[in-house]
C-alpha cells in the first residue's frame, strides 16, 4: 500500500505545502508515497496528469489517496489515470460518491441522522418548488446545503432557516447560498437538531457542537477527533458501539463519520465522507493516524 499526495502547485517534486506533515508521517510509518498534480486534475481529463514518473506496475498495487476534494467526476478521471499507472485507489469511483454526496448513503444513516429531503441540480428551483419539498418539516427549523457542503460559516445568510414554512427566509437563505457557492449535485434541506453547545466560532459566530469525526478503515475504526480545533471540549469519549454496527453498511473501505450529541436525540450522525479527502483536525496525532493506517493496511 502506497499513499498518493497532491504535489506543489508550484513544485511537481515537493509535496502540497497543507500535506506535508503527512507526507513525513507516512515516510515515518514506512509507507512510500507518489505525488499528482491536483491542478491538471482540475482542469482537463488527461490521464497523463499523474506524472511520468510514476512507473507503471503489473499486477496492479493498492493506495489510498490523501488530498484534495474532488467531484465524483474528477475522482473517476484520478481513479482510472492511476489504473493506467498500474495503480488502484482503495475506493471506486462508486464508492467515493457513496461517502462524498449525502443523498447517495442516506438511505444507511437514515435512522442516526436529521430528516433530510433535497432536491437535484437539473430539477426545478423556484421557491414554490422548494416549498413543496419542504412540506414535511412543517414549521420546524432547516438547514440549507448541498450533496457535500454548506456555508455553515455564514450560518444566518445562507444555512440556517428559522422555520420551513417562512417562505420568505427559505427565499432569502436559498437565494445567499447561491450566490456563496454552485451547488453539487443539487440542494439538501435537512431538519435543524439542536445539538449540545460548546461555544461559538470566534468569527463567523457559527454554534460550535459537541461533534467528533470517525476514521474508518476497512470497517473499523482507527481513529476519532474532537471535530472543532478552537475550543475546549469536556473529558470525555464519545459512544463508538451504535456507529460502529452502522458503518458495517456503508459501500466504502476507508470513510468518516461526524458524529454530535443532540439535545434532545442523543448521539446523532452529522454525515459521512470518503476517507481520502477528509482534513484531520489540527490537533490530530497525526504520526499515530499513520501508524494505525500502516498497522491495518499490512494485516
Amino acid at each position: 500500500m502506497e499513499i498518493i499526495f497532491c504535489a506543489d502547485p508550484l513544485s511537481s517534486k515537493s509535496v502540497d505545502s497543507d500535506y506535508v506533515h503527512e507526507a513525513k508521517a507516512a515516510a515515518t510509518c514506512s509507507l512510500s508515497y507518489s505525488l499528482i498534480s491536483y491542478e491538471a486534475d482540475k482542469s482537463d481529463n488527461d490521464i497523463n496528469f499523474v506524472g511520468t514518473r510514476m512507473t507503471k506496475t503489473i499486477p496492479f498495487r493498492t493506495a489510498l489517496y490523501r488530498g484534495w476534494m474532488m467531484t465524483p467526476e474528477k475522482y473517476t478521471v484520478l481513479y482510472h489515470a492511476l489504473e493506467h499507472k498500474g495503480i488502484k485507489l482503495i475506493n471506486s469511483p462508486t464508492q467515493y460518491q457513496h461517502c462524498h454526496h449525502l443523498p447517495e448513503n442516506y438511505p444507511i444513516i437514515q435512522a442516526l441522522t436529521p430528516k433530510t429531503v433535497w432536491i437535484k441540480n437539473e430539477a426545478d428551483f423556484s421557491i414554490s418548488a422548494i416549498m413543496k419539498v419542504l412540506e414535511p418539516f412543517g414549521s420546524r427549523p432547516v438547514i440549507l446545503k448541498d450533496y457535500v457542503k454548506s456555508q455553515k460559516h455564514y450560518w444566518h445568510e445562507a444555512c440556517f432557516i428559522p422555520t420551513a414554512e417562512n417562505e420568505k427566509a427559505v427565499s432569502n437563505v436559498v437565494q445567499r447560498f447561491l450566490e456563496l457557492q454552485q451547488p453539487q449535485g443539487g440542494l439538501v434541506f435537512r431538519e435543524y437538531v439542536a445539538l449540545e453547545s460548546i461555544g461559538k466560532h470566534s468569527k463567523s459566530g457559527m454554534p460550535l457542537s459537541l461533534e467528533y469525526r470517525i476514521f474508518f478503515l476497512n470497517h473499523k475504526p482507527i481513529a476519532v477527533y474532537p471535530y472543532w480545533d478552537d475550543t475546549e471540549y469536556p473529558l470525555m469519549a464519545p459512544p463508538l458501539k451504535t456507529f460502529i454496527e452502522m458503518a458495517q453498511h456503508v459501500d466504502s473501505l476507508f470513510f468518516t463519520m461526524d458524529i454530535a450529541k443532540s439535545k434532545a436525540l442523543g448521539w446523532v450522525i452529522v454525515e459521512l465522507g470518503d476517507g481520502q479527502v477528509a482534513g484531520l483536525p489540527d490537533n490530530a496525532d497525526v504520526k499515530a493516524f499513520y501508524r494505525s493506517l500502516h498497522s491495518l493496511l499490512a494485516n
